[in-house]
């Protein structure tokens, strides 16, 4: 690979991280970059308080790399993962910025393939393959597989499988992979077009929905966002936040909805619909981010569905009914009964909310899939109390009919009919009868 002509500055933010894993990412990022493309390494401490993030760290730092190529910052007061990562993009030099986490671990080879393509296109966004590194042994684990990012319309980041439409662009295995989302803690990013496109929004607090937020700007305003296999880094997944948070305000809520209000259209509905108790709620002064969006001429959230993440499902919309599906005889409607929906789970019913709980918005699909947003009523045989899997069109058994006439909804393959139960238990199947236990209602009909 050629010299890329671009140097870069790699930031790392910490608050309170343990000395280890931080000089470890430190020492990884030196030890595998060549020099002649790396301009700095900026470590910047977020007002840390353990002591030996202080006068230790900096005399380790200055004993290790006197040439000065890493340098400590540090905020006057608590700023937050956003702010701080605004606070070091600033006060870096290089022409790219790499913005790490604090535990990581940078593989050989990392650096090349990323300046490479940013020289190719400015406006492409880079991450890294991720890796696993174990938060018991630390050790170097298991290699990440390929995924892309996607997100909830609750707003939180999932991980998805390659879409098909890009693994069919896609030529070999090392070619980049485009994704609609990123996780945020590891990407790269030209330093003008970080701060031409709006860095990030320093209105947001502390930590949470950033990631999201500059993932669709990049993608509304010109850029790209993509995975690079070339590059790897390891990084330990904690099950508790690393940062830790100064008060017990709903900040990823509330930065979901300046992300929602700025960059989602009509629908931000789908992000209220999961979060109505936030309705209402002050999400500060968002005029400047909007404007930013009218001086770059971004392109609607629409268009970001369509040709970004067309395969993201939208409840309401080129569906055959949507909303609470209702058994009239005893008011209760399906009800994930607050299950986590990265798994299977059986369906239950529960005492209709009228609009307040998202656990009771179901979709019947053009495809026929009794289904939630990324899940999908699944059974076997008559009998079979119905599961949420992961949707898969292909999959005859998890197609259901509607007869609005008399309120059925019938799994196609074996005829069975969906029967209610008492409140808080699960549902199933029986043959088909004239039971009032049978018979269900759509409170929004588009199609039928």
């Amino acid at each position: 690979m050629g010299f890329p002509l671009v140097l870069a500055s790699v930031i790392i933010i910490y608050f309170n991280e343990a000395f280890s894993p931080l000089v470890r990412t430190v020492h990884s990022v030196i030890n595998r970059s060549p020099p002649e493309y790396l301009k700095e390494v900026i470590l910047l401490d977020d007002c840390s308080t353990r002591d030996e993030l202080g006068d230790h760290l900096k005399n380790y730092i200055a004993e290790t790399w006197p040439d000065n190529i890493v340098r400590i910052v540090r905020t006057e007061e608590r700023s937050g993962l956003i702010r701080a990562r605004v606070a070091g993009a600033q006060a870096s030099k290089g022409d790219v910025l790499i913005f790490l986490d604090a535990h990581c671990e940078a593989s050989p080879g990392w650096l090349q393939p990323l300046l490479a393509r940013i020289k190719e296109d400015p406006k492409a966004a880079l991450c890294p393959e991720i890796d696993n590194i174990d938060q018991e042994t630390l050790n170097y684990g298991a290699t990440g597989s390929f995924s892309v990012g996607g997100f909830w319309w609750s707003l939180h980041f999932t991980w998805r499988p390659i879409p098909d439409h890009e693994q069919k662009r896609r030529k070999s295995d090392i070619d980049l992979i485009r994704s609609p989302t990123m996780a945020g803690g590891l990407f790269a990013i030209d330093r003008n077009f970080f701060f031409e496109i709006g860095a990030y929004d320093t209105g947001m607090e502390i930590w949470g929905g950033e990631n999201l937020e500059i993932s669709f700007r990049i993608w509304m305003c010109g850029g790209s966002l993509e995975f690079v296999p070339c590059s790897r880094v390891g990084h330990i997944f904690r099950s508790s936040h690393p940062y830790g948070f100064p008060s017990k305000k709903d900040y990823h809520g509330i930065n979901s909805m300046r992300l929602a209000e700025v960059w989602m259209d009509e629908y931000r509905r789908l992000f209220y619909m999961h979060r109505r108790d936030l309705l209402g709620k002050d999400y500060g002064d968002i005029s400047e981010r909007k404007a930013l969006r009218q001086n770059l001429k971004c392109k609607s959230f629409k268009w970001y569905l369509d040709n970004v993440y067309p395969e993201k499902f939208i409840p309401d919309e080129n569906v055959h009914a949507w909303g609470m599906v209702r058994n009239p005889a005893t008011n209760l409607c399906l009800d994930t009964l607050g299950e986590d929906e990265k798994k299977s789970f059986h369906i239950g019913v529960f005492s209709c909310q009228n609009g307040i709980s998202a656990n009771q918005v179901f979709s019947l699909s053009l495809k026929n899939q009794l289904r939630r947003e990324e899940g999908c009523l699944e059974i076997y045989k008559i009998g079979d109390k119905p599961m949420l899997y992961s949707c898969d069109s292909h999959k005859s058994n998890q197609q259901w009919i509607y007869f609005k006439s008399n309120g059925t909804l019938v799994h196609i393959k074996t005829g069975a009919c969906l029967d209610s139960t008492r409140n808080g238990q699960h549902v199933s199947t029986k043959k088909c009868s004239k039971s009032d236990t049978q018979k269900w209602a759509f409170e929004h009909y588009l199609d039928i």
